[in-house]
């Protein structure tokens, strides 16, 4: 994955950005909401070659690709410029592609200002058809049958008002009947396949324009809430009010991600971007609803005001969203492009042009995980499948010291401490190979977490003694930082670590969901070293070796199968040399511990395997005479889970993707890829169960047993790592800049 914006983009990026703040108003916005039109603001645009923006340079426009198009649509939404401007854009492309004397006209026409528009739906007797443009005297173009027109001056029978007092007009007549003019385009089958391309690029644009909506409408709510005060605190540090806003900005930069993966799927021709495009405008119709109504909701009664500007976002966000008709019907295109029934056409989909950002982990992780599926089908015989579990209990330290001698465990180490120079995304799809053999991902993550720990704040002498153990597969480690009265605050741990005269240490106190202590060889143990700092000036690493005196271990067995424990420390005495870090600096070692540990990937990937087995029963299983892929809801249903699952890969690349290139604001990418992996996971599982009820009532290791024990995983997942409402905290504050809402 790479999301770098190229210099030209950024630079094409602000420049709308300030055209928009500054021509775009809420003033502005109000002005026009009689036409939905603003003249003054589409001169400007026409000035800039906007328009045209898509259309190649011989017929008079830039050439640009897709992705700058979004980038464009995006800031147009977040000041919900008063313009058909997701129409306008493929309209004009779809002109060069028909390449008629008429279409050429036209595009001479749109150079000059002329704004010309089409409907998404193609004409029906029966249907009611949204006019983009047409209130305020837009050229419409339309499909009826196999033939485009283009439509103009149109005049219905009545001018009704509409949600997003937008340029649009409900035709509930005749259209073609009404129009003052009706001139023909183009017919045949290149002609309707232009035009389903150029719907395909509308869906993109309009999700752009959606999403820059929702950002600012969340950032808006954000604002307000630092300054609102009620019971003598701001209410952004209120957690009814900060969790609903970064659960709405977690799915919205989730769809933006889907957005730019569409264009790059597009561009690079990928058998899935068809299915991308769907998913794209169907999920950004329903998180912008979500996003606005949560915004306006912060705003509590000030926000139902027409004077305040929220209740333009909410209008619109639902209003833009409806243009083609409900959205839920995309979740049935979504399942018909990604599971493709017999005879089905694919549609036509728009040129992407260049496209900078990359999505994926890349060749080089490919060609790992392919490496490592050999040597998994290799040399995982029938005795070690059979002692495989998704818990602890599936480790095995002969299979450790192989997978560790093969280079699968820690490749990504310093080639020092015996890594091969692989990175995360190499390690990422590591993983989902030890998730697709049903190989355990615990003891190996832990002890790395530890490890990579170490190699940064351990003194040398330790490192040389420890680390050699665990590249070779020999040793474990467990962490030891929750305890029963603390639970996710970590920072208020009790267990004391007492320093003696000759300058070692004295251990007293327990720690809780010690996972893996029952096989690990040391604990990485978080304890308080001086009673009367703060707390958060009083912490000390260490790492305790599990064999000395004083250190008891309990089990603690889970309802998902899983073994974790409760571990005792009773004057433990521990050497000095087994402190990580500086006294009373355990702050800093936890912050980068926390980053470790608070991507989502390792929860997505068991989400994304219980996904995999339901849709593979589905294929092969049937009901009432029909495969249960074939039944309507049983597509629609695993069109949702499919969305979720690929927005949910995408939060978590892009989590790795800021850690290893130290991108700004990278902060709240690990909570969001979390909360959003172990949630949707949980709903979906639960989900699952219903529709599959009532086989999956059994626990098996095969086929549908997967959705069983992810029903039971998926809520400790939520939880685990900090819980879903801790990474909701984090986002709120690091990514929209709320008070604490944890004090």
């Amino acid at each position: 994955m790479q999301l770098h914006l190229t210099e030209e983009q950024r630079l094409l990026e602000s420049t709308v950005a300030r055209l928009f703040a500054s021509e775009s108003t809420p003033e502005r916005v109000r002005e026009a909401e009689t036409t939905g039109f603003d003249h003054k603001l589409w001169d400007e645009l026409v000035q800039m070659g906007i328009p045209l923006l898509r259309v190649p340079e011989s017929h008079g426009g830039s050439g640009m690709g897709l992705f700058d198009a979004l980038l464009v649509s995006e800031q147009a939404g977040r000041h919900i410029a008063p313009i058909p401007l997701a129409e306008c854009i493929p309209a004009a492309g779809l002109l060069a592609k028909l390449n008629t004397p008429e279409s050429k006209t036209l595009l001479d026409e749109i150079g000059k200002g002329a704004c010309v528009t089409f409907a998404p739906q193609p004409v029906d007797s029966d249907a009611t058809l949204v006019l983009p443009g047409a209130k305020a005297g837009a050229k419409v173009i339309l499909r009826s049958g196999s033939e485009l027109v283009l439509l103009s001056g149109f005049k219905p029978k009545t001018e009704p008002n509409n949600l997003g007092a937008d340029a649009i007009i409900l035709a509930h007549e005749d259209i073609l009947s009404r129009a003052d003019e009706i001139t023909p385009l183009a017919k045949g089958p290149d002609a309707v396949r232009h035009f389903s391309a150029c719907v395909e690029e509308w869906k993109l644009l309009k999700s752009a324009l959606l999403t820059g909506l929702s950002n600012q409408a969340i950032q808006m709510a954000a604002n307000y809430s630092n300054e609102r005060l009620q019971f003598g605190k701001p209410i952004g540090s209120y957690q009814g009010i900060a969790h609903p806003l970064a659960d709405s900005l977690t799915e919205i930069e989730g769809g933006r991600l889907l957005l730019w993966q569409a264009a790059w799927a597009i561009a690079c021709k990928h058998e899935n971007a068809a299915s991308l495009i769907s998913m794209a405008w169907w999920w950004t119709t329903q998180a912008s609803s979500r996003a606005t109504a949560r915004a306006l909701h912060t705003f509590g009664g000030y926000g139902v005001s027409l004077e305040y500007d929220i209740q333009l976002y909410y209008r619109r966000s639902k209003a833009w969203a409806l243009l083609a008709g409900d959205p839920q019907d995309e979740l049935a295109r979504i399942a018909d492009r990604l599971w493709k029934r017999n005879g089905q056409e694919q549609p036509t989909l728009p040129d992407a042009g260049e496209v900078s950002v990359e999505f994926g982990l890349g060749a080089q992780a490919e060609a790992f995980a392919e490496e490592a599926r050999a040597f998994f089908s290799a040399n995982l015989t029938d005795e070690l499948k059979a002692h495989a579990h998704h818990s602890v209990d599936g480790y095995h330290a002969g299979f450790n010291q192989q997978l560790a001698k093969a280079g699968f465990l820690y490749p990504h180490w310093p080639e020092e401490y015996g890594g091969t120079g692989k990175n995360a995304f190499d390690m990422a799809a590591l993983q989902e190979v030890f998730e697709e053999f049903n190989w355990q991902r615990i003891t190996a993550p832990i002890t790395n977490q530890v490890a990579q720990i170490m190699m940064k704040f351990a003194q040398a002498d330790l490192n040389e003694e420890v680390l050699p153990q665990f590249a070779q597969g020999k040793s474990l480690a467990c962490l030891g930082f929750s305890e029963p009265a603390s639970g996710s605050d970590v920072f208020s741990a009790q267990t004391r670590a007492e320093k003696r005269a000759d300058g070692n240490w004295l251990i007293n106190g327990q720690k809780i969901f010690t996972t893996a202590a029952n096989l690990a060889d040391y604990c990485f143990l978080l304890a308080r070293t001086n009673p009367d700092a703060p707390k958060h000036a009083s912490l000390t690493l260490f790492l305790v070796p599990m064999n000395l005196a004083g250190v008891e271990i309990h089990p603690v067995h889970t309802m998902q199968d899983e073994r974790t424990n409760i571990t005792y420390f009773s004057d433990v005495a521990l050497d000095d040399r087994y402190r990580i870090g500086e006294v009373d600096r355990g702050v800093a070692v936890m912050a980068a511990t926390l980053e470790l540990e608070h991507g989502g990937d390792q929860y997505r990937i068991s989400y994304s395997n219980m996904f995999n087995h339901a849709l593979d029963w589905a294929r092969n299983h049937n009901a009432h005479g029909q495969p249960m892929l074939d039944r309507d809801d049983t597509r629609r249903r695993l069109a949702r889970v499919a969305t979720h699952t690929m927005i949910a890969r995408n939060l978590c690349y892009r989590a790795i993707w800021g850690v290893m290139d130290q991108v700004p604001g990278r902060a709240a990418f690990g909570p969001m890829s979390k909360v959003f992996s172990t949630e949707k996971y949980q709903q979906d599982a639960a989900d699952l169960m219903d529709l599959f009820a009532p086989l999956t009532l059994e626990q098996s290791n095969q086929a549908l047993g997967h959705v069983e024990i992810g029903y039971r995983q998926s809520i400790g997942m939520t939880i685990y790592g900090g819980s879903s409402e801790i990474q909701r905290s984090l986002i709120a504050e690091q990514a929209l800049g709320m008070p604490r809402s944890r004090s």
